[in-house]
């Protein structure tokens, strides 16, 4: 059988693969992780499985943080059982934190790269939020006192709840008001100055801590170095991408991006490729490993709603069909519900059955699609959702 890239047309670090929309599906599911082994440390760090998954993806979203457990366990490999427990041990032991690192968006990202990630976003998001602040009565003041309450408070106290920290904010009337109190909290956070790990016991959340004390070691880079290492880190985690797929997922400019990209390529870090004359970037060894795991890309996967296959492209058409997707995110709302994928392509939406007898899994199929509802209740059986 001809490989799907025979017909490649070479030119330099350019070239022209022959893929539809299934192997480019296929392809990122390789990527990301979730077929083949899992993913390694991108820069060598000693990490833990679940860290080094982190830090390969870059950045996962996580306010459905059960969701983004599971979604990291996914990626542990078919032979790691610990599946959740051994991602909460890795943002308990220090190596995983939580923040508003991209989009006024909530992510999981590893702790040494929290620094340089919101030196890239975080006074661009302060700037763009700054009417809502405003809005709800908060001052540059105000938050230089917030930041002294909560340095005092966690020093005195340890790690805090958001109650906790709240608490703690008395003085200056936070909690009085929702708009009040985020904006307080999510300007600290991307100022850095607070982040949050660890879990809260027993619960799907997590406590606020002191950035300098949490993470002694962060990883230092100017702001071009960052710029290409994020690319770096998006295009081998979640390739074949665009560079609007970049931008989108960044919430950064275009041309910074298609910069960082084309320093990437010329550093032989990543490859561009002409796919149906779109140009895509991605790993320079991902032909091989579809080459390898396009057979095994093709089985039933449960996914939670804010999987970065899902949610990681500006362009989801590869794996999600576009008249599916208000099937996926009701209303436009950004609430994504789980997916069923198989053979590449999101087919359904499932849920745990409220059941105690019967089938695990409730799904809803797309119109025109097929499911096996036998291998989805096989798949159940181990997943972390379940287990």
């Amino acid at each position: 059988m001809l490989s799907p890239f025979h017909n490649r047309r070479v030119t330099g670090v350019h070239y022209r693969w022959n893929m539809d929309a299934h192997q480019i599906s296929a392809a990122r599911l390789i990527s990301q992780g979730l077929i083949g082994p899992p993913p390694e440390s991108p820069t060598g760090a000693d990490l833990s499985t679940a860290g080094a998954v982190v830090e390969h993806l870059g950045c996962v979203q996580a306010q459905a943080l059960g969701g983004a457990l599971v979604s990291i366990a996914l990626r542990l490999g078919p032979d790691f059982t610990d599946g959740v427990a051994a991602v909460r041990a890795a943002i308990d032991s220090g190596e995983i934190v939580r923040s508003w690192t991209q989009r006024g968006t909530i992510h999981l990202t590893t702790a040494k790269d929290i620094g340089w990630i919101l030196g890239l976003t975080g006074a661009r998001i302060m700037k763009s939020t700054a009417k809502r602040r405003e809005y709800f009565g908060i001052t540059e003041a105000m938050l230089d006192t917030a930041a002294e309450l909560a340095t005092a408070a966690i020093r005195d106290r340890g790690p805090l709840t958001r109650e906790e920290l709240l608490e703690a904010f008395a003085p200056i009337g936070a909690g009085d008001e929702y708009g009040h109190a985020r904006y307080l909290i999510t300007s600290l956070a991307l100022q850095n100055i607070i982040v949050q790990a660890p879990l809260i016991e027993g619960k799907d959340d997590m406590k606020y801590v002191l950035t300098a004390d949490w993470v002694p070691t962060p990883t230092d880079l100017d702001a071009e170095a960052a710029d290409r290492e994020w690319m770096r880190r998006f295009v081998t985690s979640h390739g074949p991408v665009t560079v609007d797929d970049a931008t989108r997922w960044t919430g950064l400019p275009k041309t910074r991006m298609r910069k960082a990209i084309q320093a990437g390529i010329d550093a032989g870090e990543i490859v561009s490729t002409d796919i149906d004359g779109t140009d895509y970037v991605l790993a320079p060894d991902l032909e091989d490993r579809l080459a390898e795991w396009e057979t095994a890309a093709q089985e039933t996967m449960l996914l939670p709603g804010f999987d970065e296959i899902i949610l990681g492209y500006k362009d989801r058409s590869a794996t999600l069909d576009p008249a599916n997707e208000k099937l996926v995110v009701p209303g436009g709302n950004g609430m994504f519900k789980n997916t069923v994928v198989t053979g590449t392509r999101a087919r359904a939406t499932w849920k745990r059955s409220p059941r105690k007898t019967g089938p695990r899994v409730s799904v809803d199929t797309f119109p025109g699609e097929r499911v096996d509802l036998a291998a989805i209740e096989s798949v159940s059986a181990t997943h972390p959702a379940f287990v």
